[in-house]
């Protein structure tokens, strides 16, 4: 008698097991949503300010009224080989 009892709890132990994993693995999903928000609210509060829309133009190619443009050819791989030097200094 004692064993049939014994038979019967073990599914829903298991269930209770694996419910209680999913959960966790829930809590997780959550959390890790939770901070995406707050990144994203940071970035909306961001994008109404008038640096974020100057800096943003300003990588579009847009210059204020009296201001000249300078286009620097190979900046990028400057950047890209003055990042790896200083890299390479610290190993």
């Amino acid at each position: 008698m004692l064993v049939a009892i014994a038979v019967g709890y073990v599914h829903p132990l298991r269930a209770y097991r694996v419910a209680a994993a999913d959960v966790e693995a829930r809590r997780g999903q959550v959390a890790k949503l939770e901070h995406g928000n707050v990144v994203l609210e940071k970035r909306i509060e961001e994008a109404g300010t008038a640096e974020f829309v100057e800096r943003k133009a300003r990588r579009l190619g847009y210059v204020r009224p009296g201001e000249r443009l300078f286009i620097v050819a190979g900046a990028d791989e400057w950047n890209r080989a003055r990042k790896a030097r200083a890299g390479a200094s610290l190993r």
